[in-house]
């Protein structure tokens, strides 16, 4: 007899924040599935890693120099249309839909993407995700949206797509009250009944592996009378932001930060957004080093290099003191773990994250951003550490508990 399949989307072993969401739904599917098989849509550098997690990777199997033509083709196509005034063809995370239909006794998919619908990822998204949605209704099986941000949706070809998209699911979930407020608008409902709960990545365990043997691993030695400054910077911002290597004013604001801190505290870099294959892209790795290796003393700063897991990242951000992140779920992590916070934004998911711990205060915007207003920041962060932890440590159980129902709905 077939085994139950169930099919993971959305998700990915490179950024640290989607792997933490799958792995949390690949315990819950388990707890309520023994048996289940768990696929889960990856990139074909994943797919060993993905294995050894106990999950069938789903994966584009077109031949490399296939791809090659086909991406490079699509580049010029791009640039061309873009030169005769048409607007860019916005990037999608491709469906492989060959692999998927082999999956004949698929009963659900479930979508853990974090912010992939709406006008920052265009209109391609929701229609490679309806692929798979058609192919689940095709079989009778679900298709769930966990709890995740959206919209806007000020494009028409954006919100046509994503509200066929929405509608044809069997269940969707916002994360935050300006997602909910984009989805009441695009699907003409009361805001209030659309359902709101809070990321599941606040179920991500605890992990029992020691971040300061991975500290020690990249050079840190322990000084009790120094705490740690976790900082996170993310790859898409610096990509946003003009200027590249160290005069882009992203990096130069990581600089500034790193010189403010490093006479009082020792400094960790650690990134979010990890390439298994270091060849295959710039990510958060790439961004860490830039800022480390820019600086004119590296005492007292540690850049952890390398890959590594989501339980590994999270342990290494459970040896810091403060966090200051670009990350969402870094800021995730360690709001978890009841670490102080604070937040250089580039959406409205990182304020309302904060604004469940009613703590917005310690949220900055990054356009226009002074190192004058992020190092204020810290330092009333600082000085309102206990009242910070207190309001991190009441809500977060209520936060867990409030989402926790969501889980049934992963029974096959």
């Amino acid at each position: 007899m077939s085994k139950n399949q169930f099919l993971i989307v959305g998700a990915n072993f490179i950024n640290k924040g989607a792997e933490a969401m799958l792995k949390t739904i690949q315990l819950q599917i388990r707890q309520r599935n023994p048996d289940a098989e768990i696929y889960a849509i990856c990139h074909p550098q994943e797919r060993e890693i993905a294995k050894r997690q106990g999950i069938h990777p789903i994966t584009d199997q077109t031949p490399p120099l296939q791809k090659k033509i086909k991406t490079f083709t699509g580049k010029v196509k791009n640039k061309l249309g873009q030169m005769a005034g048409n607007a860019p063809i916005p990037y999608a995370d491709f469906s492989p839909m060959e692999e998927i239909i082999q999956l004949k006794n698929l009963k659900m998919a479930v979508d853990v993407s974090g912010f992939a619908y709406g006008d920052k990822r265009g209109y391609l998204q929701p229609l490679e995700t309806q692929k798979v949605i058609d192919y689940c209704k095709k079989l009778g099986a679900k298709y769930i949206f966990m709890p995740q941000a959206w919209g806007s949706f000020k494009e028409a070809q954006v919100a046509v797509n994503c509200k066929k998209m929405i509608e044809s699911g069997d269940a969707y979930f916002t994360r935050d009250e300006v997602s909910r407020k984009f989805v009441a608008d695009l699907l003409g409902q009361p805001v209030e009944q659309i359902p709101l709960l809070p990321d599941i990545a606040f179920h991500f365990p605890i992990p029992e592996i020691d971040g300061a043997v991975i500290l020690k691993k990249h050079g840190y030695t322990s000084n009790s009378n120094r705490e740690k400054v976790c900082l996170s910077p993310n790859m898409r911002i610096y990509e946003r932001m003009d200027g590249t290597g160290t005069s882009n004013a992203y990096v130069t604001t990581f600089i500034d930060i790193i010189y403010y801190l490093r006479d009082s505290y020792d400094i960790v870099l650690i990134p979010n957004e990890i390439m298994p294959d270091p060849s295959a892209g710039r990510d958060d790795q790439f961004l860490c080093k830039l800022i480390f290796e820019a600086l004119d003393r590296k005492e007292h700063v540690t850049c952890i290099s390398g890959y590594y897991s989501a339980e590994e990242i999270k342990s290494v951000i459970r040896e810091c003191d403060f966090v200051i992140a670009s990350r969402f779920h870094s800021l995730v992590f360690a709001l978890s773990l009841g670490i102080p916070s604070m937040a250089i934004s580039w959406s409205h998911k990182y304020r309302e994250l904060f604004r469940l711990f009613a703590l917005d205060e310690f949220v900055l915007e990054d356009k226009g951003i002074l190192i004058g207003q992020i190092t204020n920041t810290f330092e009333k962060l600082v000085k309102k550490r206990g009242e910070v932890t207190k309001k991190i440590n009441t809500v977060l159980p209520q936060l867990k508990a409030a989402n926790a129902h969501v889980f049934e709905l992963l029974k096959a």
